[in-house]
């Protein structure tokens, strides 16, 4: 299976001149968890739900720029990456939330959610002609990514 299957096209992006704020409110409008921070078209960073609640729980204001809290080093995967590819990038970097890149252009956003979601309509429907990707091993893998269970 191909992230293009799965993965979220409405896509919340801001720039890292936007404050901490700014970022916050987009995403709960949207109802994303993450939004892609661009500069002139181009990629530069990743800001996530837990990234802002973070910065608030330290006692950070929220006026700070996004640019001071974001990811820079942001992993992608292209329009071509099969599900478990994806998987294995999400759990081996320890986050939640993926940006699917074609032809250097940001063309959707792959969560930790959207593979829940999937996983969960595999178990009651059994596999897609075809898969190769077992619902059982998916949900485990992503149970211990959030609970770090060996």
């Amino acid at each position: 299976m191909q992230l293009t299957e799965l993965m979220n096209t409405s896509i919340v992006s801001i720039s890292p001149e936007a404050t901490i704020a700014e970022a916050a409110r987009r995403m709960a409008e949207a109802e994303t968890g993450a939004s892609v921070v661009m500069e002139a078209e181009q990629l530069v960073g990743v800001i996530s739900e837990r990234d802002i609640l973070r910065h608030v729980g330290a006692g950070r204001p929220t006026d700070d720029l996004v640019r001071d809290r974001m990811t820079r080093h942001v992993q992608t995967a292209s329009t071509s990456t099969d599900l478990a590819e994806a998987m294995a990038v999400m759990v081996d970097g320890r986050f939640r939330h993926l940006p699917i890149v074609d032809e250097g252009r940001v063309v959707g956003l792959i969560s930790m959610r959207d593979l829940m979601a999937w996983t969960a309509l595999r178990l009651r429907q059994g596999p897609l002609d075809g898969s190769d990707v077992d619902p059982a091993e998916l949900l485990a893998t992503i149970h211990r990514m959030r609970t770090g269970a060996a």
